[in-house]
C-alpha cells in the first residue's frame, strides 16, 4: 500500500533524511517515532508530494507521488500537525469546502464526519472548538474521497486526557482496513495506537519491529537515542 525506497531529502550541508526504506500494507497502523529533527515531517512531507525528495521513491497503493501526483493523492488523506482549517467556517462548512477542493463528492461529508465522530459540531464555528474537536474536523477532511492511505503527523499533539483516549481508538479504527502512518515524539503515544514502530535518528531509521506489550527493550532503545528525552 506504501512503499517507500531509498528516500533522501538534502538541504544544503544538512542530510534531512537518509536513504530509508520501508512498506505499509492495508491493515497496519505503523508508528514513526523520533526526537524532534530527526526527520520525521521531512519524510511524511516527502510522502505526501509536498516536498521534492533528492533521491528515491514514494509509491501510494503502486503509484509513483512524483510521476503520477494527481492520481497518487486520490489514494491519500493527510493530517498536518497543524490542521488547515479556517475558524470563521463552520464544520459542515470547511468539509464541504475540502470536498470541493479535492474533487471529492460533497455527500462524502456526512459520512467523513460521521467517520471522524464530529457529526455533533458540523455546525457551530471551527473556532469556537476544542483542540481535540479542531484536531477531529481535519481528519475528517482528510478522510474525503476515502482514502485507502492516512498519514498523521503529530495527530495527537496538544490534546487534554480524553480527547488523547477518543483520537487513539478513532485511528485504531481507521487502521482497520487502511494503510496508517502516524508521526510522534513520544514512544507511549505510538505503543498505545500502533503495532509496528520505525524509530528515526539523525535522518535513518534505526530500528523496524513490531511493538511488543509492556517492550522495555523498546523503550530502552528510545531512551539511549534521546538521551532520556519524554518517552
Amino acid at each position: 500500500m506504501i512503499e517507500v525506497k531509498n528516500l533522501t531529502k538534502i538541504f544544503g550541508s544538512k542530510t534531512a533524511v537518509d536513504d530509508i526504506s520501508f512498506t505499509i500494507a492495508a491493515g497496519e497502523v505503523v508508528g514513526l517515532l523520533g526526537p524532534n529533527g530527526a526527520g520525521k515531517t521531512t519524510t511524511m512531507n516527502m510522502m505526501t508530494g509536498f516536498t521534492a525528495p533528492s533521491s528515491g521513491t514514494v509509491k501510494l497503493g503502486g503509484v509513483d507521488t512524483w510521476k503520477e501526483p494527481v492520481k497518487a493523492k486520490r489514494k491519500l488523506g493527510y493530517l498536518p500537525e497543524q490542521p488547515p482549517v479556517y475558524p470563521e467556517m463552520t464544520v459542515g462548512e470547511y468539509l464541504r469546502f475540502a470536498a470541493e477542493l479535492k474533487g471529492a463528492d460533497k455527500g462524502q461529508v456526512e459520512a467523513a464526519a460521521k467517520e471522524a465522530s464530529v457529526s455533533m459540531v458540523i455546525n457551530r464555528r471551527i473556532g469556537n472548538l476544542s483542540k481535540g474537536y479542531i484536531q477531529r474536523t481535519g481528519l475528517a477532511a482528510a478522510l474525503l474521497g476515502d482514502p485507502e492511505i492516512l498519514i498523521l503527523d503529530e495527530p495527537t499533539v496538544g490534546l487534554d486526557p480524553n480527547q488523547l483516549i477518543e483520537m487513539r481508538s478513532l485511528i485504531k479504527r481507521l487502521g482497520k482496513n487502511r494503510a496508517v502512518i502516524l508521526s510522534s515524539h513520544i514512544l507511549s503515544e505510538i505503543s498505545a495506537v500502533c503495532s509496528r514502530v520505525m524509530i528515526i535518528n539523525n535522518g535513518r531509521i534505526v530500528t523496524d519491529r513490531p511493538i511488543e506489550k509492556n517492550d522495555k527493550e523498546l523503550e530502552k532503545l528510545f531512551v539511549e537515542l534521546t538521551g532520556g528525552e519524554e518517552v
